[in-house]
This record gives structure tokens, C-alpha cells and sequence, in this order.
């Protein structure tokens, strides 16, 4: 199982080397970035080409990417116009850095009116059957274009998108049917939800389709107030989750996550150090 390290971590301005010195430093396999970069330090082509000579000082490093592109609820010729940039970015970076595996969005989807934390009542709480056909739809394209290219995307499960929750994920991947589209499962976003699963029935409803993971923990107060934290501490049990994508975990790829203020630095140390521990543990190569 090879653990990577999430830009959450160490993301910012001029950070790209530092956050892939600390990922090589502490023993991580890689990196998670975004596809689009957000700082006014570089534009995209120069981000690209950033990441191609990283990518020659770290051969080893599997490097993957969050994108989007909103099916959901985007206008017709705008979702046109990005799902075209997005199968381009699909090419390139398979081309130039052996991307395995994406992480991936379906359009964020917040009801009128209603304040985002209500995490229930936004993403699948607030669909229709329209928002369910036109992902499905949406995902068979950019799952061909995976296949052709050997890869595999994983929708996360995250608050205020339509695959927030494993139920919606399930019946999403049953109208999608395309082997190269999975889940990214993150109990932390799920731990958030009213209607929350728990790890258990992660696994028994998603069988086969977890294609990626990201591990995080939090701490989780009443009302709903949360705090992310490190992995050993939280309401998370780590250790039962990663021997449950010991046996369940397509591309055998996870990345840990922390987006919490303070020194990232040392919080990827010592997650990196706990993965390690549970990965002995569990005899995990």
C-alpha cells in the first residue's frame, strides 16, 4: 500500500518543493495536488512544467490530482468546455507523470438558503434524479478516457457534493457502471454527516469500488463543530479502517490528509510515522 502526502499539508505559494521534500524526508510514496494551481507565483504551463522537473528529481513519486467538473448542476456549454480540458489534463499527465490514479468531483451542490455546514440537507440531501443522470452521464466520459489511458478515477466523499455519502456513491456507481470510476472513500468528510455511515458499512456497500482513500482524523464536538486533527487521535478508528482497504483497495493507493492549521510540517511527520506503525502492524507492505 503506498501512502501519499495531501497538499493540505504544506500548500501555498512557492511551497511546491519544499512539500515534495518533506513527502521524500518522512517516507511518503508521493503526493496529492490540485490540477488547476491556485497562487499568482505561477500560471498553469508553468505549474505543468514545475511538475515535470519534480518529476524527474522524484521518478518514484506516484503524483495525483484533485479536479472537478460540475455535471451536476453546470451549464451545458461550460461543462462541455471543462470536461475537454479535463480528459486534456487526463493525457498529460499520464503522458508526463504516470498519474495512476485521480481524485475526483462531481460539482459542488449547496441548497438555497441553506448554511454549508448543514451538510445533510446540501450534496446528496438536496439532489434529484436529474443531478444522479447527468453525473452518470458525465462520468462514463472521462471513465473511457481513464480506461484508454490505464487509469482510474475515485469521486470523494465529501460534504456538499453529490457523493457525500456512500448510499448516494452506491446508487452514482450502479447508474455510472464503469470500471474505471470508483470511490475515493474519506470517513472524516463522511464522520461529518447527519447521516453518516460508519466504516463497516463502507466496505459491505461499496465492495469493490473504493479505488482510493484519503485518511484523516477528527475530533467531533456537539452540534456538529469539528476540528481535524492527526491520525492517531479523533473519533477515526485508523488502524480498523486501513485493515479494511488492506483487502479493498483498487489502485492500492491512499494519501493522507490534514487541513488544519499550525506546522504542517511536523503533522506529516508524525502521521507518516503512524501509517508506518499500523502499515508493521498489520503487515502491510
Amino acid at each position: 500500500m503506498k501512502v501519499l502526502l495531501h497538499v493540505n499539508y504544506y500548500e501555498g505559494a512557492n511551497k511546491l518543493d519544499e512539500l515534495f521534500r518533506i513527502a521524500q524526508k518522512f517516507g511518503y510514496d508521493g503526493v496529492e495536488l490540485r490540477w488547476k494551481y491556485k497562487f499568482d507565483d505561477m500560471n498553469q504551463k508553468e505549474y505543468r512544467n514545475k511538475l515535470i522537473n519534480l518529476k524527474s528529481q522524484y521518478p518514484d513519486f506516484e503524483i495525483t490530482f484533485g479536479g472537478a467538473v460540475d455535471f451536476c448542476r453546470g451549464k451545458e456549454d461550460e461543462v462541455k468546455a471543462e470536461t475537454a480540458n479535463y480528459l486534456e489534463f487526463l493525457e498529460w499527465s499520464k503522458k508526463e507523470l504516470d498519474t495512476r490514479v485521480m481524485n475526483f468531483f462531481t460539482g459542488a451542490m449547496i441548497a438555497e438558503n441553506t448554511d454549508y455546514m448543514l451538510f445533510h440537507l446540501n450534496g446528496s440531501g438536496m439532489a434529484d434524479e436529474g443531478d444522479y443522470e447527468r453525473a452518470a452521464a458525465g462520468l462514463k466520459i472521462v471513465g473511457e478516457k481513464a480506461a484508454e489511458l490505464d487509469m482510474l478515477i475515485a469521486l470523494e466523499t465529501h460534504n456538499c457534493y453529490l457523493h457525500d455519502l456512500v448510499k448516494p456513491c452506491k446508487k452514482l456507481m450502479d447508474m455510472t457502471r464503469h470500471d474505471a470510476v470508483g470511490i475515493n472513500w474519506d470517513q472524516g468528510n463522511i464522520l461529518l454527516n447527519e447521516n453518516g455511515e460508519s466504516i463497516d458499512e463502507v466496505f459491505d456497500i461499496l465492495d469493490g469500488k473504493i479505488y482510493y482513500a484519503h485518511l484523516k482524523n477528527v475530533l467531533v464536538f456537539q452540534h456538529k463543530l469539528y476540528l481535524v486533527t492527526q491520525l492517531e487521535q479523533g473519533h477515526i478508528d485508523t488502524m480498523h479502517a486501513v485493515k479494511k482497504l488492506k483487502t479493498n483497495l483498487k489502485s492500492g493507493i491512499c494519501a493522507t490528509e490534514y487541513s488544519a492549521p499550525g506546522d504542517g510540517i511536523i503533522a506529516a511527520k508524525r502521521d507518516m510515522e503512524y501509517m508506518k506503525y499500523i502499515k508493521d502492524w498489520l503487515e502491510i507492505d
